[in-house]
């Protein structure tokens, strides 16, 4: 094993994203989670972690873990160590693809799960100097608005003797002889301390960097692409400013690439690609 990825391994946390994903892929970790977080409100199902919400013109979304429930309630979790990736305009647009993905043409309105976006973050995001803040919609009378959606913050900067406190403890701590829980700890233990965990982890790290390395190509490629683009428009429309094309996505990319050639306005142009 490379001796580099392994004491990357060592100073790891739950928290982390790539070793975050290997934990919760066990059952009795998730359901941990949901024990400490809802208590006995909900009752685990099934779940799914790097669940990915692909979107066509839009955003795309991976949640880290997914939960579905026996009582039909949807939880999307997300762990994150940098409050900017954590905002809530995040929050609100990750229960919106939820919604999108989660429903189905003439389904009943009333039909529609109640759902629960959480981020557990490294930092007290929203400065309120609280471990758990559940947010949901009111209205101007005080009365809740149900729209069946909750947003839950947990702030691991916050620990103290509670069971949740116990898991914000445990969520930033490296070394699993140092956790509260058992089942985290054993988890841990096993891609720390074990021959064919620490190798799985390895073989993660390695292919985390070799993805990083591919992207970085790959958007080398595509900025490469995209100021041939803005050349070729610039001698078509001059005095046009360009600087959308930054912004488009790889279809319009493709549309411009398809379209530049052809002899119409730039007005025309443009809503073509924008189409």
């Amino acid at each position: 094993m490379n001796e580099k990825y392994l004491n990357v391994l060592n100073k790891l946390r739950p928290i982390d994203d790539t070793f975050m994903r290997m934990i919760f892929r066990d059952h009795q970790c998730v359901e941990l989670l949901m024990k400490i977080i809802f208590g006995d409100q909900f009752s685990l199902k099934r779940f799914e972690t790097q669940e990915d919400h692909k979107q066509v013109v839009s955003r795309s979304v991976e949640l880290d873990i997914v939960v579905y429930t026996y009582e039909g309630v949807i939880i999307g979790i997300e762990v994150e160590k940098s409050k900017d990736n954590a905002s809530p305009i995040r929050a609100r647009y990750h229960a919106s693809v939820l919604d999108c993905d989660l429903s189905y043409p003439k389904e009943k309105w009333s039909h529609f799960p109640e759902m629960y976006v959480i981020f557990i973050c490294e930092e007290d995001v929203l400065k309120n100097g609280k471990m758990l803040d559940h947010i949901q919609r009111y209205r101007e009378d005080g009365n809740v608005f149900k729209d069946k959606l909750h947003i839950i913050y947990l702030n691991a900067s916050m620990q103290d003797e509670t069971p949740l406190g116990k898991l914000m403890h445990d969520m930033l701590c490296n070394d699993p002889d140092e956790m509260y829980y058992e089942v985290l700890r054993k988890r841990v233990s096993y891609f720390k301390k074990q021959e064919g965990g620490k190798k799985t982890m390895c073989e993660a790290l390695e292919e985390l960097i070799n993805e990083a390395k591919k992207e970085g190509e790959d958007i080398g490629e595509e900025r490469g692409e995209i100021k041939k683009l803005m050349k070729l428009l610039l001698k078509k429309f001059p005095n046009k400013n360009f600087e959308w094309v930054k912004e488009c996505s790889k279809t319009q990319l493709e549309k411009i690439d398809d379209y530049i050639f052809l002899n119409i306005s730039y007005s025309d142009f443009y809503k073509l690609v924008h189409s």
